[in-house]
């Protein structure tokens, strides 16, 4: 054997030693929120900090050179996972390092094409493939072939759009601290919608619709830190949720898991947890309506049903079945199990390489 292809032999068992022994890097892209909670980016973390708690070794990369990040709103665990900025740095990886790329980052995509190392796509909102990636490309035109997502509804629209990739899903998880307490809630309606000016519809309407309620309080709770945000979510008795292009909807069942009645807008997307167990209809565990209009009239029939202790019974057993679904429990098991096989995946790349630079005569 000559003495470089041997040291090119040399390179791929360290590579296979390093994926057995998890002494590679994985990598996960980030957008720096600015200290403003979001889902999406809330999903990458916990993520990142599962992986870490298995064993793996983890790095945020970000292009921002002033990175706020998710302290004030994550916490310190989240906030300390190592991070590096990619115009400040010189990062080097190899064939055994993992790089997680989300579906807005088109351009990251076609920028790491000639990386050695396993490239991911994370997509958790298909909508958005759209808006970044440029007319006529596709996915595999950037060379990758594995997508990682949220549900197996947006796995199997992704097969669709792009037939030759491999999807695996990894559903997001609710804290524990979205729980109900028991405790008698207070009669406020906290409401969770992404602009302001639909906060101000509901509420003003609301008071002029019904001024008999005009008593009862409405909390606008974006923008706060999350355990903060649950403890509003436990305290209320009504939770009111708007996101049309929400693919997921975090708030909503969060809201279901402290014991505060949803009342919803169907967004443009309905998720799979809206559907009731035998798929033929939306869930019991929330009051859902198409236009806003009808917000104000729902959230007094509600208000009244809460008054005069009549509230549905089937509602609040819908909401109980909500206690056993997204757990970290789960997630931890999917991280597990899908990041358990990429790594094996890779070792089979990567020994199939070395197998055929065996095979080749010189």
């Amino acid at each position: 054997m000559e003495e470089k292809t041997k040291k090119v032999i040399d390179r791929i068992d360290e590579s296979i030693d390093s994926l057995k022994s998890k002494k590679f890097m994985i990598y996960f892209f980030v957008i720096d929120t600015k200290g403003t909670p979001n889902g999406s980016t809330q999903y990458i973390y916990e993520m990142a900090k599962e992986l870490i708690d298995l064993g793996y070794s983890v790095t945020m990369l970000h292009q921002e050179k002033e990175f706020v990040g998710v302290l004030d709103w994550l916490g310190e665990e989240y906030a300390n996972i190592p991070h590096l900025c990619i115009e400040n740095e010189n990062i080097k990886v190899s064939s055994s390092d993992f790089l997680i790329i989300p579906e807005i980052f088109s351009n990251v995509m076609n920028q790491t094409k000639e990386l050695p190392c396993k490239r991911i796509i994370l997509c958790q909102n298909v909508n958005y493939i759209t808006e970044f990636i440029p007319l006529g490309v596709s996915w595999p035109n950037y060379n990758i072939y594995d997508v990682l997502t949220t549900s197996e509804v947006q796995a199997t629209d992704l097969k669709e759009l792009f037939p030759g990739v491999k999807t695996k899903v990894i559903s997001p998880a609710i804290p524990e601290y979205f729980r109900n307490n028991d405790i008698p809630k207070k009669l406020m309606v906290s409401i969770v919608t992404k602009e302001q000016s639909l906060v101000n519809k509901i509420v003003k309407q609301f008071h002029w619709k019904f001024p008999q309620y005009r008593w009862v309080t409405f909390t606008d709770v974006r923008g706060i830190p999350r355990e903060s945000f649950s403890d509003a979510l436990r305290e209320s008795a009504i939770t009111v949720w708007v996101d049309d292009d929400s693919y997921f909807g975090y708030a909503p069942i969060e809201a279901i898991k402290s014991g505060s009645i949803v009342v919803g807008k169907i967004p443009n997307i309905i998720p799979e947890w809206m559907y009731n167990e035998d798929n033929t209809g939306l869930t019991n565990a929330g009051v859902w309506f198409t236009d806003i209009r009808d917000s104000q009239k729902i959230i007094a029939n509600a208000i009244k049903a809460i008054l005069d202790d009549v509230v549905p019974q089937e509602l609040y057993d819908a909401m109980a079945t909500f206690e056993a679904k997204y757990t970290t429990e789960n997630r931890r098991e999917q991280i597990s199990t899908v990041f358990g096989d990429y790594v094996e995946n890779r070792i089979t790349e990567i020994t199939s390489v070395k197998d055929k630079i065996l095979n080749t005569k010189y």
